[in-house]
């Protein structure tokens, strides 16, 4: 399928933006992506062809298993991108809106760089085309057991790419199993069990799953 560059970055917002907050409202997702009517039908067209993007129960967008992992890249390097311009001193969302532009052109190996060189505060967890956004839910280090839980947002920091690794991304329902003496955490991630360092985990946001 051809696409010129502005469908590509079209599509990856859409999976991307699914990956944060699945919705089955089309008008709605088209506002917060800031598409016209023409503009997002092409972009779930593209994704839809592209076997990234699938019709659930009542016609709800859900991602594939290629549609997660694109979004999960296009995810982890705007959250590269947003902190490091923070940390260059720009305000929270002129960072965010310059993440948003170079996050389709930047190469992995830029950004798995620039990953383990920052040390990130805390950074906005959901977005909209506006620049607006606002971070929600608790450290997972919060949540009692047997808490049923989505992941809202991962800071870049120390272990991020490790998290990223074993799945601990914003979008991704865990169980927290168990809470450990020393204040470890011991999540429950796609039928595997992962244990937490409290460091680790309070770096990971999350919320009640709906």
């Amino acid at each position: 399928m051809w696409m010129t560059a502005a469908h590509q970055d079209h599509e990856e917002d859409l999976l991307e933006a699914l990956l944060v907050e699945p919705a089955s409202d089309e008008d709605a997702l088209a506002a917060r992506l800031g598409l016209d009517g023409a503009a997002f039908a092409g972009a779930v067209a593209a994704a839809e062809a592209h076997g990234r993007l699938e019709r659930g129960a009542g016609g709800r967008f859900r991602l594939s298993r290629e549609g997660r992992r694109i979004a999960r890249t296009i995810a982890r390097r705007h959250r590269t991108l947003a902190c490091f311009f923070e940390q260059l001193g720009m305000a929270r969302d002129a960072a965010d809106r310059e993440a948003c532009t170079l996050e389709h052109g930047v190469s992995d190996e830029a950004i798995d760089r620039l990953a383990d060189h920052l040390r990130c505060p805390a950074a906005p967890c959901t977005r909209s085309r506006g620049g607006a956004g606002g971070c929600s839910g608790r450290p997972l280090l919060d949540y009692d057991e047997g808490a049923r839980v989505c992941i809202t947002f991962v800071r870049p920091c120390g272990r991020y790419r490790r998290l990223m690794d074993m799945g601990v991304v914003p979008g991704e329902e865990v169980v927290v199993r168990r809470r450990l003496s020393n204040r470890a955490v011991v999540i429950e991630v796609k039928g595997c069990e992962i244990g937490l360092s409290p460091e680790c985990a309070a770096t990971v946001l999350a919320a009640p799953c709906p």
